[in-house]
């Protein structure tokens, strides 16, 4: 028995397990928790919520700024998220540019009567400019639909009703002006007329030639509608 050894491979691989230390961060023992992995699981936990009651509060903001920006008017601090709302309903709706231009129109003209009737003084230069720029993005555009005249010549008899706020003498408005009385007049003449209304066209042609837009608009009104 003395003269039997070991082979020599085998005594070396025992000798390197033996001189192998333990890992100082061994694995726990199964069904044993471990601290560093539930504190991670945890973290990720509460960012994760954290994270979904951050986005709800800011739909709440964005919800209630929307809703509240409904009553805004030209130079009130939510008005620029109205027109944002108002663009993005018009595009949901399949508005065309034409027919959002007409309707933006509107509602300037409208929010200026509003803010001339409650004098708010400081909202009125805002609301002004709103309606020049409505104004503007209309007044190059190619309007043939009889409707569509009639709803701008609407606006525009709202417009210079609006006490203190003359806005005829404007050259964009002038020019829509034109533009929409010229189209009344050549819709007019196509259609069956009584003698009084005949009369009337006569006026407003005439008016027209002088260029008196606003007085041949007033005199068109009655006969358009």
């Amino acid at each position: 028995m003395k003269e039997i050894k070991p082979r020599q491979e085998w005594a070396s691989l025992l000798r390197a397990k033996i001189l192998v230390k333990k890992p100082s961060f061994a694995k726990a023992s199964e069904g044993q928790a471990n601290p560093a992995t539930f504190a991670s699981t945890f973290s990720s936990v509460f960012f994760q919520r954290k994270m979904a009651y951050s986005f709800a509060a800011l739909l709440f903001l964005v919800i209630g700024a929307v809703s509240f920006s409904k009553y805004a008017v030209p130079g009130d601090l939510l008005f620029p998220i109205k027109k944002i709302a108002e663009q993005s309903q018009a595009n949901l709706t399949g508005q065309t540019p034409l027919n959002q231009d007409v309707t933006a129109l509107n509602n300037r003209v409208n929010e200026l009567a509003q803010v001339a009737k409650e004098d708010k003084t400081n909202n009125i230069p805002s609301a002004i400019s709103e309606v020049t720029q409505a104004v503007k993005n209309l007044k190059n555009s190619s309007i043939k639909n009889s409707q569509t005249i009639k709803n701008i010549a609407s606006s525009l008899k709202t417009l210079a009703d609006v006490p203190g706020t003359d806005l005829s003498a404007n050259s964009d408005v002038k020019d829509l002006y034109q533009t929409v009385v010229q189209n009344q007049i050549a819709d007019l003449q196509k259609t069956t007329l009584t003698d009084d209304q005949k009369n009337i066209l006569t006026q407003a042609e005439n008016l027209a030639k002088e260029g008196n837009y606003e007085q041949a608009l007033e005199a068109l009104l009655p006969i358009s509608n």
